[in-house]
């Protein structure tokens, strides 16, 4: 942050402060804007993570949010923190088990969540979210690849080989796969069956931001 600020010559207060702590909002005050980009599946605690970030919103004011879609097809198949198969299908005892494997630091991500589940939380904190990223204007061709994409994770989560993870892990691993492959395939059957435009319309953008969005881009305001 200090290189950032040097580089564009602007200056700020810079505190390093626990977003859970009791005390962060008193020690910080009130703002028109936050960004949250990237880090609430790495909080411990994210319900009290939101619940301070609403306080932190001034009236009137934003709250940015980037957050990682575990169920994407793309990160089930190699995800964005350490692009690795498989971790984001995962509890995060067994997902770290599979990190310790390559990497030697300290696991950083606590969970993977739906997008439910974070619209529920900053609703009860008092912010209502809005979805800001838009549907590519080809749905058709986008389904397309993602159900290339599912196709590869089946094959490769066929292909697991014995003894390279422990057999705990490798069954979650398939039977949390088997699940999602079986989900997305139920929802192309209705998008394939379906004449009706504003029907494929409404499951083809379900598809899209279920399993097709890496990171949903959220703006959040205070409920008036």
């Amino acid at each position: 942050a200090r290189l950032q600020l040097a580089d564009h010559r602007v200056g700020a207060t810079l505190d390093h402060l626990d977003i859970t702590s009791p005390d962060v909002v008193n020690r910080l005050g009130r703002f028109d804007v936050i960004l949250c980009n990237d880090v609430l599946e790495h909080v411990v605690d994210p319900q009290s993570a939101a619940a301070h970030l609403a306080e932190l919103l001034d009236e009137g004011g934003s709250l940015f949010l980037q957050i990682p879609n575990g169920q994407a097809v793309e990160f089930m198949l190699k995800d964005g923190h350490y692009g690795l198969f498989g971790i984001t299908l995962l509890d995060r005892s067994r997902a770290e088990r599979v990190w310790a494997e390559s990497y030697s630091d300290t696991y950083g991500v606590e969970h993977y969540a739906p997008l439910a589940y974070y619209l529920d939380m900053f609703s009860q904190a008092g912010l209502a979210l809005r979805l800001l990223n838009r549907p590519p204007d080809d749905l058709e061709s986008h389904i397309q690849d993602l159900n290339r994409q599912f196709d590869d994770l089946e094959s490769a989560l066929a292909a697991l080989p014995p003894g390279e993870l422990d057999s705990d892990v490798i069954e979650e691993m398939q039977r949390r796969g088997r699940h999602e492959i079986e989900a997305f395939r139920h929802q192309l059957g209705l998008y394939r069956s379906s004449v009706l435009g504003p029907e494929r319309n409404i499951v083809a953008r379900s598809l899209w931001s279920t399993y097709g969005l890496t990171f949903w881009e959220l703006v959040g305001h205070k409920r008036g």
